[in-house]
């Protein structure tokens, strides 16, 4: 689910974006509202379409602000900052986050089964490109057997 993390201040709340438009500004019929006075009544929307959500400014007096630069219209992604005055809204996407890839330069991938143990990691290549490399230990104490980029199946076939 998606979600506004919104800084006012000192205040800090979440709203979570479940409609397909978020209204946000000063006014009363806004999804958020805010109190920040830079803020025109109906500052910008967030709408929720089939690729994603995206920002619409709705011309707005004093401009919407996205990671730094000011912005008519924009995708967004999670952990987008949307500053309006000195309100800060961070957007938060829990779907995307979890769909990222984990960086396996931080995680060491083993596979046991009853013969062998699979390690995987990230090694540099000569020409500095990286590659995916295995290595193969036999439980038995054979030697290692170090292979290309093409994992193998633990159970050794």
């Amino acid at each position: 689910m998606a979600k506004l993390v919104i800084r006012e201040g000192d205040y800090v709340h979440e709203h979570p974006i479940e409609e397909i438009e978020t209204l946000i500004g000063r006014s009363q019929k806004c999804a958020v509202r805010l109190t920040e006075p830079a803020a025109s009544r109906n500052h910008c929307t967030i709408l929720k379409t089939p690729e994603g959500f995206l920002l619409m400014d709705l011309q707005s007096s004093n401009g919407t602000i996205l990671n730094g630069g000011r912005v008519t219209e924009s995708t967004l992604k999670s952990g987008d900052v949307i500053r309006i005055g000195n309100a800060e809204l961070m957007f938060k996407d829990e779907l995307e986050d979890s769909k990222k890839v984990v960086d396996v330069r931080e995680k060491i991938r083993e596979i046991t089964n009853d013969q062998n143990v699979v390690r995987y990691d990230i090694v540099k290549t000569a020409d500095g490109q990286e590659e995916l490399k295995y290595t193969r230990v036999r439980k038995d104490g054979g030697e290692p057997e170090t292979q290309g980029n093409v994992p193998p199946r633990p159970d050794g076939a």
